[in-house]
This record gives C-alpha cells, sequence and structure tokens, in this order.
C-alpha cells in the first residue's frame, strides 16, 4: 500500500507541476471549446486578463502557483498535509468547471481524479487534521 500511496503522490504532484506551468508558459494546447461558448468566453477571459492593456487579472496566475506549491511539495514529500489544503478549493473548482461549464467526459476524468486523489491523500493524513476540528 505504501507503493501505491508514493506512486499516487508523484503522480498528481507531477500533473499539478505540469498544468501549474503551463498556466505561465502554455505549452500543452488549449481545450477545444466547441459548442460551449459560455466555457470558452470564460477562459479566455482569464487567460488573458493578466496581459496588457489592462494587466488586472490574477486568477490563472493564482490557480498556476497553488498548482506548482502544491505539486512541488507532494514531489518533494513535504508538508503533505499543507499542501492537500492548498489544492482542494482548486481541484473542486477544477471538477465544477468541467461538470458544469464545459462538460466534456473526456476532461472531467483527470479533474476527477484530481479531486479524488486529494480526497484520498487527505484521508490517510487525517491525523493532521484532528486539531483543525478540536
Amino acid at each position: 500500500m505504501k507503493i501505491f500511496h508514493t506512486i499516487l503522490r508523484i503522480g498528481l504532484g507531477l500533473m499539478l507541476l505540469a498544468f501549474g506551468l503551463n498556466k505561465f508558459f502554455w505549452f500543452l494546447p488549449d481545450f477545444k471549446f466547441d459548442g460551449f461558448p459560455e466555457a470558452e468566453h470564460l477562459f479566455e477571459a482569464l487567460r488573458y486578463s493578466w496581459e496588457a492593456p489592462s494587466g488586472k487579472g490574477y486568477v490563472l496566475g493564482t490557480v498556476g502557483l497553488v498548482e506548482i506549491m502544491a505539486g512541488f511539495l507532494l514531489v518533494i514529500k513535504k508538508w503533505i498535509p499543507f499542501a492537500m489544503v492548498l489544492l482542494m478549493p482548486v481541484s473542486v473548482h477544477i471538477v465544477l468547471f468541467h461538470a458544469f461549464v464545459y462538460f466534456n467526459p473526456m476532461n472531467l476524468g483527470p479533474a476527477l481524479f484530481v479531486f479524488a486523489a486529494n480526497c484520498y491523500l487527505m484521508y490517510i493524513n487525517w491525523d493532521a487534521y484532528k486539531g483543525l476540528f478540536k
């Protein structure tokens, strides 16, 4: 079981690093939002909001930074409970985006994987969270 936990932790960490870095360098192909104009509008607004001329956007940069930080902590096996708490709002919103705004079963799978892995890693580290619920 320990090997499974290690593979899950490192796999999730590498996935988060890749998608987090992609929010800064855009090396992965963009989603094709055919038939989902709301999703395309939202994604484009978030992606380009921090570029000129306004440069006032922060959402995707913040999400990318959180994904990079959580992914890095998972890969180096430091502060795993903190990384899971940091990642939980992001993983919930990834699932909600793919379930309600851009419903595509091909993209919902990885979103559910991130959420399920996050929940499972929180569960196996539950002793670290007991102080939050006293």
